[in-house]
C-alpha cells in the first residue's frame, strides 16, 4: 500500500468511526420539528382562486388551492391491438405517441395485425420492442 492509499484508508476509518459514535450516542443530531405555522395569504381570500379547500391548522382557517385533474381511464391488459386507441397503445411498454400513430396508420393501411411478425413491419419497432409489446397485446 502506498502513502496516498494509507491516507485514504485512515480518513475512511476516522469518518466511519465518527459516524458510528454519532449513531450510538443517545442524542438526536437533528432536532424534531414539533410545531410550525402557516400564514394566510390574502390573495387566496380575495377571490383569485375560485376552488379552494379549507383546512384547519393550529386553530386557524387556512385556504389552499385545489387542482382539478382528470382521472385517466384505467387500461386493462391485454389489449386488442387491432381495436386499441392511441391512449391504449401509448400505455404499452416502449410505445410513445408517435409510434402509436405509426401503428394505427399501418393497421389502417394493411387492415390490421394478424401475427406478431406484422409488428416488425411498423417503422420504429424492432425485435426487442416487439417482445415487450407482445406480452400485453392480443391479435383478434
Amino acid at each position: 500500500m502506498n502513502k496516498s492509499e494509507k491516507k485514504a484508508l485512515l480518513l475512511f476509518l476516522v469518518l466511519f468511526g465518527i459516524g458510528f459514535l454519532i449513531r450510538l450516542l443517545p442524542i438526536e443530531p437533528v432536532p424534531a420539528i414539533e410545531e410550525f405555522s402557516v400564514e394566510e395569504k390574502e390573495s387566496l381570500l380575495e377571490g383569485e382562486v375560485k376552488d379552494v379547500k379549507e383546512s384547519v391548522v393550529e386553530n386557524k382557517k387556512v385556504s389552499f388551492p385545489v387542482k382539478k385533474t382528470k382521472k385517466k381511464a384505467e387500461i386493462k391488459f391485454p389489449i386488442s391491438i387491432n381495436k386499441a386507441t392511441l391512449e391504449e397503445l401509448c400505455a404499452l411498454k416502449g410505445v410513445g405517441p408517435k409510434l402509436a400513430e405509426k401503428m394505427i396508420a399501418y393497421r389502417d393501411s394493411v387492415g390490421g395485425f394478424k401475427t406478431a411478425s406484422d409488428l416488425l413491419k411498423v417503422p420504429g419497432i424492432g425485435k426487442k420492442k416487439s417482445k415487450n409489446i407482445l406480452h400485453d397485446v392480443i391479435f383478434d
